[in-house]
């Protein structure tokens, strides 16, 4: 996922069989083959993948072959696993392929069901193909499959224009708009609904699938994985439009079909995780797009839980609300309970989480088992889990170092092993044809702290830097989540050695005074805030480049000190806000700065809509 696409896409299962040939439905026959796909659909859902693909054997309409394609889809896009998204891809090569003929028979024999134009349900089929083959396409490794893969986003995007400009209510040759859209979806309780049970529940599910489509195709130039994706789609002539899309969105999460439940889904993932990364947001569903609107997510995520009982997909989306609450123990609660899902990446994904939350709670141990247990259950960037376990045990190390010797010997140990096996797995997944940053990141700083044990003559887990714990928070924004208790320990990890701070390489100061300020703005306390966020901000920008240095921490003092204003004084100083973070926008390629430019970006959004008021 893109990181906005990927979350509602985020369940797996087996592999299913499938059929060569294709079917072409008589026109009593199409009813029948798309309820059974869609009831597949909702059971896998509900985590039942078996019964799922049970449902969907023997079955080759244009209708199975993309329910046979989204359960491959799903795996693929959670795990990562080249033979999967492989697999993935042929399949819904197939299923746009056999909607496509489909659709041309419809419209040549000019039979319909509803309202809607022949080969509509047709062309919709193809649409959805396209927008999940997209998807995989931007997840491999390949700057080829990417590009093509965003021509595909933007045919999916025309065709599904195309669909709402011919359907009832709908003026010939408007655009696409959130009014539209509404009155779309309206129309399945009122003028539109047929005598016909049936009819009437087909163009409801035709309705809920078009709105979800569009919704996400226009969503996904906002998905924050990477600002390279964001550029390339607009050369393409794509430009996202995220109000439109949340209010589409928010109308096709109301669907009781696998529709609603993919709606709802992208909807918990960016409010849930994308929009939390960031600081400065006004109040709670101030503006659409911007603001959390607790409750009405509170609401839909109550729905899916009682629709789907048995998925721990609504498990994890559960803790996840939790832990966005601030229920950082309750989250964990929730995660541990025993389940054993057949979607085997939802149970990556929960034991991620997990390891996250636990980490905000400074639960080293707990985070470091947690994340060797990842490198059982995939594949996909076992070089940062062996990173993240590593830094953990150089915490404990740290806490026992003065108060039991042997555990602490213990720990370096561990700490120095998992150092060393690191660097070896770097470099093994890639995104269109570069390294993950977060792993470029972390073999840089195992690099540095080598050099730096070296230099000084001690052992590695001895020059390890600033805590590399407290920089992992605060790149997953945890500080937003954690009480005093917790704020005191961080505080206590970052005091480490600091005794010989001044006389440390410039950048590592830099590292020490930015997370110090961050603590103690989110405690509350901004004067003293300031003042440490002030000592990074009086460092020549370029004594923090070249070599192993960190030259993260300049330009986000910037936003940090955008951020201070905006806690201290709010929409009254919304410009002065404003010129702080163009100035973190505006600076040069650093490391990581898609997750430092997901903060800068969503806080513009907000402090642009005050302006513009």
């Amino acid at each position: 996922m893109l990181k906005g696409a990927a979350a509602w896409l985020g369940v797996g299962g087996g592999s299913s069989k499938r059929n060569a040939s294709t079917h072409s439905l008589t026109a009593l026959e199409e009813p029948a083959a798309l309820d059974q796909a869609l009831r597949a659909m909702a059971l896998l859902m509900n985590d039942d993948v078996a019964g799922a693909e049970v449902a969907l054997e023997g079955g080759n309409s244009s209708f199975h072959k993309l329910a046979q394609g989204v359960i491959a889809f799903l795996r693929a896009s959670l795990g990562f696993e080249p033979e999967i998204m492989k697999q993935a891809s042929e399949r819904l090569a197939d299923a746009e392929t056999s909607a496509d003929r489909d659709r041309k028979r419809a419209q040549k024999e000019g039979h319909r069901h509803t309202s809607y134009p022949p080969g509509t349900e047709f062309a919709l089929c193809h649409a959805e193909a396209q927008l999940m083959s997209a998807v995989v396409g931007v997840l491999s490794e390949s700057v080829v499959d990417a590009m093509r893969a965003f021509y595909k986003l933007r045919r999916a995007y025309q065709l599904l224009e195309e669909i709402q400009a011919s359907t009832p209510r709908q003026k010939k040759g408007s655009r696409l708009d959130v009014r539209a859209s509404e009155e779309f979806q309206d129309a399945a309780s009122n003028k539109f609904a047929s005598s016909d049970p049936v009819r009437s529940s087909e163009q409801e599910r035709r309705r809920s699938s078009i709105v979800s489509s569009i919704s996400m195709d226009t969503m996904e130039p906002m998905d924050p994985y990477t600002t390279k994706s964001g550029r390339l789609l607009s050369i393409i002539g794509f430009k996202g439009d995220r109000e439109r899309g949340l209010s589409m969105l928010w109308k096709a999460s109301k669907a009781d079909n696998v529709h609603g439940a993919i709606a709802t889904l992208a909807l918990l993932n960016f409010y849930g995780n994308t929009i939390q990364f960031c600081d400065i947001l006004p109040e709670e569903d101030a503006f659409s797009g911007i603001g959390y609107p607790r409750q009405r997510c509170h609401d839909a995520l109550a729905t899916m839980r009682q629709r789907y009982p048995n998925s721990a997909l609504w498990l994890l989306e559960e803790a996840r609300m939790e832990a966005v609450n601030g229920h950082l123990t309750a989250a964990i609660d929730l995660l541990s309970i025993p389940v054993s899902p057949q979607m085997k990446q939802v149970e990556a994904l929960m034991v991620f989480e997990k390891a996250i939350n636990s980490m905000f709670l400074h639960r080293h141990q707990d985070v470091a088992d947690a994340f060797l247990k990842l490198t059982e259950l995939n594949s996909w960037s076992h070089a940062l889990y062996h990173y993240f376990a590593a830094v953990s045990y150089v915490e404990l190390y740290r806490e026992n170092y003065g108060c039991n010797p042997e555990k602490a010997k213990s720990y370096a140990k561990k700490a120095e092993s998992l150092l060393e096996i690191a660097p070896t797995f770097m470099g093994k997944k890639r995104f269109m044809a570069q390294s993950l940053p977060l792993e470029v990141f972390a073999d840089r700083k195992i690099k540095k702290w080598q050099q730096r044990a070296k230099e000084m003559g001690v052992r590695l887990v001895e020059g390890v830097g600033v805590s590399p714990v407290e920089e992992m928070m605060y790149f997953w924004n945890g500080y937003k989540r954690i009480d005093n208790d917790d704020f005191a320990k961080s505080l206590i990890a970052l005091e480490w050695r600091k005794e010989k701070l001044k006389d440390d390489a410039v950048d590592e100061r830099a590292i020490h005074s930015l997370l110090t300020s961050v603590v103690l703005r989110n405690m509350g306390e901004l004067e003293s805030a300031r003042g440490h966020l002030q000592k990074v901000l009086s460092i020549d920008k370029f004594l923090l480049k070249g070599g192993l240095k960190d030259d993260w921490t300049a330009p986000t003092a910037h936003y940090e000190w955008a951020v201070i204003i905006w806690h201290e004084s709010g929409p009254k100083e919304v410009e002065d806000c404003k010129r702080w973070l163009l100035k973190a926008a505006r600076w040069e390629a650093y490391e990581l700065d898609t997750r430092v430019g997901l903060r800068v970006t969503t806080a513009l959004d907000t402090v642009n809509k005050y302006i513009d008021a």
